[in-house]
């Protein structure tokens, strides 16, 4: 690596397999470090490199590319990522990182403004005297077999790795972003919302994690999705209903029991056989209930009115002393309200 740092001209440097469980050249190692000034692509995949990412990459400002896949490259996912002004495409899967996913990251220069000089625009246009690929061509010979490197898609693919954490609302923030790929680390939480804010996106996979929640509804707004994974979460509630999302296999959504509508066979609104016994057998107590209320109702009133006359109409039947003292009192009290009566009328009719 030092060797080839003189090389002040060097604009890709592709070292794939080469170094077989060797340590990440060190910042130690690059105390002097003043070359690959002009690079612009770096690819060491599949080299087991170890050790965590060096903060000497900070300095390739004019770096474009950046394929670390397939190592074991350890600790968190340094912020300063985030600072490369050129930095498109990131692929540091396949490695043991950790920690949570950076924010830095979501402010990438490249990803979030359009070009809108004439030096970012020229060196979108760069070319190489020869095409080169970092990938399987099979998969998609335009973007991964080119000597143009606007050809390649912007992308961040950190999967494969332990990340932690929430996925960042600022996600959203990478408008010029094509491809977000998540898949098998620890994410938690739910899916962002922001995520729909990705318009040109053509790459969504956040499978094998530990997401929950629902499909947010507007991810039905992604019309460019070409790959679409949300498999082996926790998520639930219905799949968005539009013609991207359901163009997609099951298979996208299998291992979320909890998720329903097409293209998964489980149909939404029709609870499982448990819930719907205990819903039917509570509905047939609360009609027995109402069956039953008037009657208690009758019965109450008919015991009340029976208790009620006849205790005191029957002492007063049976007994006759009770019966002359209940009716002296109700001949009192008729002549007291007949004088009350008969003064105030008088009262007033002496008022002039």
């Amino acid at each position: 690596m030092k060797i080839l740092m003189s090389c002040k001209s060097l604009h890709a440097l592709m070292l794939s397999g080469s170094f077989k469980g060797e340590r990440m050249p060190a910042d130690n190692d690059m105390v002097d470090f003043d070359g690959f000034q002009n690079l612009r692509v770096l690819c060491l995949v599949e080299s087991h490199l170890t050790g965590k990412l060096p903060v000497w990459l900070s300095e390739l400002h004019n770096l474009e590319i950046l394929l670390l896949s397939g190592n074991e490259i350890t600790g968190p996912i340094p912020s300063w990522l985030g600072t490369l002004p050129r930095l498109f495409y990131i692929n540091l899967s396949e490695n043991r990182f950790s920690g949570e996913f950076p924010k830095q990251l979501c402010r990438l220069p490249r990803l979030v403004y359009e070009p809108n000089i004439t030096s970012q625009v020229d060196y979108t246009n760069y070319e190489f005297e020869l095409p080169f690929y970092f990938g399987p061509v099979a998969r998609n010979p335009n973007y991964y077999l080119s000597s143009k490197i606007s050809s390649y898609p912007s992308t961040i693919d950190l999967s494969n790795n332990n990340i932690i954490g929430d996925i960042p609302i600022e996600v959203g923030q990478l408008q010029l972003l094509l491809g977000l790929v998540l898949h098998s680390n620890n994410f938690s939480g739910i899916i962002p919302d922001q995520i729909s804010n990705l318009k040109n996106l053509e790459v969504l996979n956040l499978s094998m994690n530990h997401l929950s929640g629902i499909i947010p509804l507007s991810l039905a707004s992604l019309t460019f999705l070409k790959e679409f994974n949300v498999s082996y979460n926790n998520l639930q509630g219905p799949i968005p209903t539009s013609t991207q999302l359901q163009s997609f296999n099951a298979s996208a959504f299998e291992g979320n029991p909890k998720l329903c509508g097409a293209p998964l066979p489980n149909k939404c609104g029709r609870p499982n056989k448990g819930i719907d016994e205990d819903n039917k057998k509570n509905n047939k107590d609360m009609d027995n209930g109402l069956h039953q209320l008037p009657w208690f109702y009758i019965s109450s009133i008919v015991l009340g009115f029976i208790v009620g006359f006849w205790g005191v109409c029957g002492s007063l039947i049976i007994n006759k002393t009770w019966r002359y003292a209940y009716f002296r009192f109700i001949y009192n009290v008729q002549n007291r309200l007949y004088v009350m009566i008969t003064v105030r009328i008088n009262m007033i009719k002496r008022k002039p």
